[in-house]
């Protein structure tokens, strides 16, 4: 379903003006004279005979605008607090209702904001059911539908799971005729013309590939581990103060980790080049981040998140991993070596450097998980009362299966990236607001893998609990976009380097960990 953007026209009300409208307020002025086409006006002076009543036209023109946008705005706050399933429900089965255009685009942003909380889908499940309606989308929540929809190609548009994305911030080809952002590339077989699969076999070749596995397993990469390691051993012993440095800091531990690991291992980039670490700390983390792609939050610093943007692609662009870069290739859809790294900066903004570092806040027993009302409401306990340090210090560490179990069962509970989308290319039906009803083609349905992973149909009554050894973990797991090793080609391109990278980090920091503990290895 493509957005629609309401349209305004000024004065035009079923083909005649109101009284006293802008257009009746205009031709009350004086005329004094008329050169090349354009009309002069003066002030009426004091004591002309018509001044009240331009005066008396202007407040009525006012008020009215006033009054309807006063009106505009109970609009919202009836719909946003009172009946916004219900009327969502409508508004998408008729997205050409005037209603429906006035509100719905702003429904989408505000709504998209608040589902960004990994809370607000559990909450409106809890209210409505596995299907439910969220920021424009149709959401269908239980495991089976988001299994499908991860198996099956995909239909996009310029949404980040249920937010709204800003258009101008993403990712196109050098004339700007088509964008290269991956997320909003529709696959084909589901409306898309191939690019897709074309830009993203351009990053696997140059940056997801044999090169970046040999550096996450050399020298440098080892020494990176133990520098954390170090940071993280002096720093906990500084107390709360010191861990709040080590994960919050973007010029200390956690981030500054993710900053020269990611870059070194992707791309080859000197991790003690410190000019590059303190330019990409400002785009991921500091300044910029993925809010910068979001409606309407994005636009906030916008000229200056743009600046820092381009320095990094040129960063990029110059990197050792790029100049590997085997030009523009028809197989890559003749992506280029700048292009490539624009599509590369974004995608690094908005995945790669903030689901591994929000996972690891959970992994690493700084932020707890999620504080479920549903568990509350079925009588269990949420994830929230799991001790994740608890857990992490009774891990074997010498043991990769085991701590890779840890790291899915984590995701599980806690996902980073809670929700994609899909368009539907036909249309369907769906029990949405206590009714069955039937969704036009080209309707938003949101994916919320967050729900999937905790459906009790699938999960049972223990599925809250954290339990690294249940069933079917594996083999389900939704952690990667995709269900267990299963997908139709949107699986994310850095499962592997974030796995390996989660993992030794649970096993460097947690060894640092237990010496200041004084727990025995």
């Amino acid at each position: 379903m493509s957005m629609h953007q309401p349209s305004y026209v000024m004065g035009q009300h079923g083909g005649h003006q109101p009284p006293g409208s802008w257009q009746q307020v205009h031709m009350q002025m004086p005329l004094v004279s008329q050169r090349g086409g354009a009309t002069k006006y003066e002030p009426l002076a004091d004591g002309d005979n018509t001044s009240s009543e331009v005066r008396s036209g202007v407040l009525l023109c006012c008020g009215t605008c006033c009054g309807g946008f006063i009106l505009i705005l109970i609009g919202y706050a009836a719909i946003l607090f009172g009946f916004l399933n219900n009327f969502q429900a409508w508004s998408i089965q008729n997205p050409n209702n005037p209603v429906s255009r006035l509100y719905q685009p702003y429904l989408d942003m505000v709504e998209g904001f608040w589902a960004m909380n990994p809370l607000y889908l559990d909450r409106q499940r809890l209210l409505y059911g596995n299907n439910f309606m969220v920021a424009g989308q149709v959401v269908l929540g239980d495991f089976d539908s988001v299994e499908t929809a991860l198996t099956s190609p995909q239909g996009r548009t310029t949404n980040l799971g249920a937010s709204p994305m800003i258009v101008k911030h993403l990712p196109k080809v050098k004339d700007g005729s088509s964008l290269t952002f991956l997320l909003a590339l529709s696959d084909q077989g589901a409306g898309g013309n191939g690019n897709h699969g074309k830009f993203k076999a351009a990053l696997d070749t140059v940056i997801f590939n044999h090169a970046a596995g040999a550096r996450q397993a050399d020298d440098t990469a080892a020494r990176l581990l133990r520098e954390l390691g170090a940071e993280y051993e002096q720093l906990s012993r500084e107390g709360a103060a010191g861990m709040q440095k080590f994960f919050e800091s973007p010029e200390n531990g956690w981030m500054r980790f993710m900053v020269r690991y990611m870059h070194y291992v992707l791309l080859g980039m000197n991790p003690d080049d410190e000019e590059a670490t303190a330019l990409l700390t400002q785009a991921y983390y500091s300044v910029g981040g993925a809010v910068h792609y979001l409606e309407p939050l994005g636009w906030l610093k916008s000229s200056q998140v743009e600046g820092i943007m381009e320095r990094v692609t040129q960063l990029y662009v110059s990197s050792p991993a790029m100049q590997e870069h085997p030009g523009a290739l028809p197989e890559y859809n003749y992506l280029t070596n700048t292009e490539t790294s624009k599509l590369l900066t974004a995608m690094m903004c908005i995945a790669a450097m903030q689901g591994p570092y929000q996972l690891g806040l959970r992994l690493m027993a700084y932020k707890k998980l999620p504080d479920l009302e549903s568990a509350k409401k079925a009588g269990l306990a949420p994830p929230s009362s799991i001790d994740m340090g608890e857990q992490w210090d009774a891990l074997d560490l010498d043991n990769d299966e085991a701590i890779e179990l840890h790291i899915l069962e984590t995701s599980r509970l806690y996902m980073a990236v809670s929700a994609v989308h899909r368009v539907s290319q036909e249309p369907f039906t769906a029990n949405v607001a206590g009714a069955d009803r039937e969704f036009p083609a080209g309707t938003v349905v949101n994916v919320p893998m967050s729900l999937a992973m905790l459906d009790p149909q699938k999960w049972g009554e223990t599925r809250y609990q954290f339990n690294p050894q249940r069933a079917g973990l594996r083999e389900n797991t939704m952690a990667f976009n995709e269900v267990g090793n299963r997908h139709a080609g949107r699986a994310c391109p850095g499962k592997g380097v974030s796995l390996t990278m989660l993992s030794d980090v649970l096993q460097e920091v947690g060894a640092a960990r237990r010496r200041v503990l004084g727990i025995s290895p």
